[in-house]
């Protein structure tokens, strides 16, 4: 018999001990190319059937999506504070105007490159892609194969920022055009998508008298970005100073009180956590209070999560039908043919800047599962569980995939080291 304070510790023991585990066996394997989150559903994956059936028998499967719905709402709110608004700048490709890096000499078109209006016509292509291949994967949906194709089209069109813009910093990128580029595509493509996710919902169940909440948190949003100037977030840490850690706790408030209004108004809660990473990334709050909030998130609510994802595919019973390999490749397929509108970057830039970098903005897994918890079996209705299983593996390929690529060296142009950024400030 559990006992009847302390008994709900369990899950949240074995969770985080199996975390620490499958650090420890990155680390001994080295295997560092392969992203965390990536390895966390794996293990959850391989340990699905007796978790679930042991929580099940503890009765705390209600503890277990209680630290999923926790861990979802953390994650969303650094996808949310992820996003640049300052990325859209324009930048000059040759300062010289000398093209040794490019794959014509003196061309003219390497002078300048509109960074916005380039980043906006490979966003919008890109949703019209995915929605190509929404449509096309229409006939494997249970009914309301609109708003299916809707979920799937938010789904292929998504990046995960959270896992792009690392990269390009580990590989010296971020500093260059290119990176400036694709940082911009990644932060715009997630933040579009849980946006339009957000208002697909609020559509279909909203009510008159929940208006007024949707319009109070955008007006939030709005007065936390005139206030930028202001830097609200610093003046905060003046008036605080001293008191440990308060910032750190109002902060994970407003994520829970935004949280909280978002599914109350009939949104998805995922789209309150976003809108809060977004406020306070506005709120300019010190990065000594930013790092010590992303510490306690990624090294505890979020490796949970991730295991618990894993935990919801049964892969045993997925792969007893032959045709789940089939769509999983289809899905697959899918995602890195959204991205056919970067082949536009070829007027500035080398193939083999291109291919890598198609991986690179394939790889998503936020939304996914965001769209999974929407459109699945115990949301929407829309994905059978069998169709569920496969996008969430189809985009943990791609993320694995791309890692690698990116591990070995992968030729990433002239740009990896020749690059270099030139501000028209």
């Amino acid at each position: 018999m559990l006992p009847e304070y302390t008994g709900f510790f369990i899950p949240i023991i074995i969770l985080l001990g199996i975390a620490s585990l499958t650090s420890i066996l990155i680390s001994v394997f080295k295997l560092r190319f392969l992203p965390v989150f990536a390895v966390e559903i794996i293990v959850g994956i391989a340990i699905a059937s007796w978790f679930n059936n042991y929580m099940a028998k503890l009765e705390m499967t209600a503890v277990v999506e209680g630290i999923y719905v926790l861990g979802l709402s953390m994650l969303m709110f650094f996808s949310g504070y992820e996003v640049d608004f300052d990325a859209f700048k324009d930048f000059d490709l040759n300062q010289d105007n000398d093209c040794k890096t490019c794959k014509n000499r003196r061309c003219r078109h390497c002078k300048h490159i509109n960074t916005t209006k380039t980043v906006l016509t490979i966003t919008v292509l890109t949703y019209l892609a995915s929605f190509i291949m929404g449509f096309a994967l229409s006939p494997f949906m249970e009914k309301n194969k609109f708003v299916g194709i809707i979920l799937l089209t938010l789904l292929f069109a998504s990046t995960f920022a959270g896992f792009v813009v690392p990269i390009l910093v580990n590989e010296n990128l971020h500093g260059t055009v290119i990176g400036k580029i694709l940082s911009a595509i990644a932060d715009l493509s997630e933040a579009l998508s849980i946006l339009f996710l957000s208002i697909l919902m609020i559509a279909k169940n909203i009510e008159p008298k929940y208006w007024l909440i949707i319009l109070t948190i955008f007006i939030i949003l709005v007065i936390f970005r005139a206030f930028k100037k202001l830097k609200i977030g610093k003046v905060f840490g003046k008036i605080t100073a001293g008191i440990d850690h308060l910032a750190t706790r109002v902060i994970i408030v407003m994520i829970l009180l935004l949280v909280l209004l978002s599914d109350l108004s009939g949104g998805e809660y995922i789209f309150g956590a976003f809108l809060a990473g977004i406020i306070v990334r506005q709120a300019q709050f010190s990065e000594k209070i930013i790092h010590g909030l992303t510490q306690i998130i990624y090294g505890v609510f979020t490796p949970m999560f991730y295991i618990i994802v894993g935990t919801h595919i049964n892969i045993v019973e997925l792969f007893s039908d032959s045709s789940s390999i089939l769509l999983v490749l289809l899905i697959l397929v899918g995602l890195l043919a959204a991205e056919i509108p970067m082949f536009i970057l070829l007027k500035w830039f080398k193939l083999n800047t291109i291919l890598p970098s198609i991986v690179l903005m394939a790889c998503t897994v936020v939304v996914p599962i965001a769209v999974t918890h929407i459109g699945g079996p115990q949301g929407l209705g829309v994905f059978s569980a069998q169709f569920s299983d496969c996008l969430l593996l189809a985009s943990l390929l791609v993320c694995i995939v791309g890692s690698i690529i990116f591990s070995i060296n992968f030729p990433f142009g002239n740009y990896r080291n020749k690059m270099k950024e030139v501000s028209t400030e």
